[in-house]
């Protein structure tokens, strides 16, 4: 019996091996079978396999590309939120002192197109020609100056006034003899007080003339001078209101001149004002510098809101403004009211209110984020990411959790450190 058994499994164990090696002949016949495969089906497998690669490339290279930065650790400011603007310290607008036609000085006969132009203090700007005005100045002149001449020559009645002063003395002389009675004496001397008094007259008459002639030559002057449209104060031409050869009116506006020297008019909300305080930081981001941030300090506050925005105006000085920086600039601020030191950070522009989006292993993830303090470039965590999330960053309605998506890092800039 046993030794039925054992020619049992010696036979089982050889149908094994039998089987084995058949399998191993048909691999072989198989593999044979695809070596002589006919040339035109070995090129098409071997075109598959390529095109199968070259799709595999293009679809890794066609996939989305997510700009994402690191979540990092840092100060944590709190700051109210406030948009500034760059103004001239002061502003001059020039009017007319006169009716007439204005006609451009040469430097800004170009109109609006002279915008900009740099302007000294008392730089002609225009003249305002008023014909009428200038054959008065001179009429008034020529009054003037024969006035003058006839005021070098002497009085009509000064001459008969020395005659009669000569006679009244020889009669004084002779009247005493008696061969001349007393009271031609008398006649003599009143004859001479009447010419003193005419003589008088005459000289008042003569001085009263002149100063009037002088008073209406000086007014007249004055007038075709105020004609002469100058610069009040060294700066910039920020504005032109008329037009060369135009007819102005006294009281015109005419041109607009800006001091060189500005500052930064901030503009703060209702609700946030009562945090703000003098001497306080801020940093500053122009609009025209959008990669850098100045540093600032709050020098006043203004009592009184706009009433039809009901924000609080705020006087900021920049620490270290460009070399251009200019008028009518526009950007935002952030004064710090409170700072967290080693918070977690994540950039403002990574989150929709309080939500983010990370990618994880090259697929788009959504979280839910909250958030403490919050600036124009950083917002505290408080939960929802940790330190290395990659957060999108820009253009997140363009992608959805789940998205397979390429990463490219950008750079923030580094986190604020403490005030």
């Amino acid at each position: 019996m046993l030794s039925n058994s054992y020619e049992q499994a010696e036979t089982t164990t050889l149908t094994e091996r039998q089987q084995v090696i058949a399998n191993e002949s048909r691999g072989r016949e198989t593999s044979r079978r695809k070596l002589n495969l006919p040339r035109s089906k070995r090129l098409l497998w071997g075109g598959g396999a390529a095109l199968v690669l070259v799709f595999g490339i293009a679809y890794y290279f066609l996939m989305p590309v997510a700009e994402v930065a690191a979540v990092r650790r840092g100060t944590a400011i709190s700051a109210v939120y406030g948009t500034v603007r760059i103004e001239p310290a002061f502003v001059v607008r020039v009017r007319a002192q006169n009716d007439g036609f204005i006609q451009l000085a040469e430097a800004f006969s170009a109109g609006r197109g002279a915008i900009g132009k740099n302007v000294e203090k008392g730089q002609l700007l225009a003249t305002i020609a008023d014909e009428e005005a200038a054959r008065e100045l001179k009429q008034a002149r020529a009054d003037l100056q024969a006035a003058v001449d006839r005021a070098a020559v002497p009085l009509p009645s000064s001459e008969l006034l020395k005659a009669a002063e000569d006679n009244m003395q020889r009669l004084e002389k002779v009247v005493g003899s008696g061969n001349v009675p007393a009271v031609e004496f008398q006649k003599a001397k009143s004859e001479v007080n009447r010419l003193r008094g005419a003589v008088e007259t005459e000289r008042i008459e003569r001085d009263r003339n002149l100063n009037s002639l002088e008073q209406t030559t000086k007014k007249l002057e004055a007038q075709i001078k105020s004609a002469e449209v100058r610069s009040p104060i060294e700066g910039l031409l920020t504005n032109v209101q008329t037009i060369d050869g135009e007819l102005v009116a006294d009281g015109n506006e005419l041109f607009t001149v800006s001091s060189r020297r500005t500052y930064v008019r901030g503009e703060v909300n209702e609700e946030d004002v009562g945090e703000v305080k003098p001497a306080m930081k801020a940093r500053v981001q122009l609009y025209a510098y959008r990669t850098r941030t100045f540093a600032a300090r709050v020098t006043s506050i203004q009592p009184a809101a706009d009433p039809t925005t009901q924000r609080y105006t705020v006087v900021l000085e920049m620490q270290d403004p460009p070399d251009n920086l200019m008028a009518g600039m526009t950007g935002e601020m952030n004064i710090i009211t409170g700072t967290h030191e080693n918070a977690l950070l994540v950039p403002t522009r990574a989150l929709l209110v309080d939500q983010a989006l990370i990618v994880n292993g090259g697929i788009v993830h959504s979280r839910t984020v909250g958030v403490g303090f919050r600036t124009l470039d950083f917002t505290e965590v408080i939960s929802g990411l940790q330190e290395g999330n990659h957060v999108i960053v820009s253009d997140q309605d363009k992608f959805r959790p789940g998205e397979a998506v390429r990463q490219r890092i950008i750079n923030p800039p580094p986190p604020p450190q403490a005030p």
